[in-house]
């Protein structure tokens, strides 16, 4: 859709309008128009009440918190493996060294060999041991707390920013809003939702589009009702 508007008894009145209807004819599409004041309200309002709520996020990523818990409990299983190696490695290293300094063994060139592959099994369990922590407190991130406090920043930023600030922050979790009829459908990607919680995903500067899904067996002039 496309922001279109008249002008009466010097008050202007500004619409969101099928931009096909507009650009093209009604012979492409019979779209009509609606108050851009109205359905801007429907959408912050629905979206602030609806999808901003605590428990609705956490039902939207249910899905994703028990994928990642049951990544979690593999990931503990994998980390255990991994520190047991490394703690083995170490022994062994700190054994030959020990060996070394009382003259119970000669550092020749197999045992330099042997030594400096023991350090590469050593970096190799720590550099994997540290994803594995990484990957486990990125895992971590959404919790309870932090979904309620994203919630409560969003709905503050919607209801209390300018109009652009709102639509960047619209912009930055929907992927589109479908108009019909009788309802006004928001679509989002749970991934996106969830990188949002996380502070990985700042609002962009771009705003989104309205998408028209008129039913196009009505009337082309009708207004919504106040």
């Amino acid at each position: 859709m496309t922001r279109t508007g008249t002008r009466r008894r010097g008050r202007r009145y500004s619409y969101y309008s099928c931009a096909g209807c507009e650009q093209r004819g009604k012979s492409v599409c019979k779209g009509r128009h609606i108050r851009m004041e109205a359905l801007d309200e429907l959408v912050i309002e629905g979206i602030a009440d609806r999808l901003l709520s605590p428990a609705r996020i956490e039902l939207l990523l249910a899905g994703l918190l028990e994928r990642n818990a049951a990544k979690d409990r593999a990931v503990d299983g994998r980390r255990a493996a991994i520190e047991g190696e490394l703690a083995n490695v170490r022994d062994r290293l700190s054994r030959l060294y020990r060996a070394i300094e009382d003259d119970i063994v000669t550092l020749d060139d197999d045992l330099k060999g042997r030594i400096e592959h023991l350090k590469q099994e050593r970096d190799i369990a720590q550099a994997s041991l540290e994803r594995l922590t990484h990957q486990a407190a990125t895992s971590a991130a959404i919790t309870p707390q932090r979904i309620s406090a994203f919630a409560d920043l969003m709905r503050d930023k919607l209801r209390n920013g300018d109009t652009q600030a709102r639509k960047a922050w619209i912009g930055s979790l929907i992927t589109r809003i479908e108009v019909d009829d009788d309802r006004i459908r928001v679509i989002g990607e749970t991934p996106v939702l969830a990188a949002a919680v996380t502070g990985q995903n700042p609002p962009s500067p771009g705003v989104r589009g309205f998408v028209r899904n008129w039913r196009a067996r009505q009337d082309s002039n009708l207004l919504p009702q106040d």
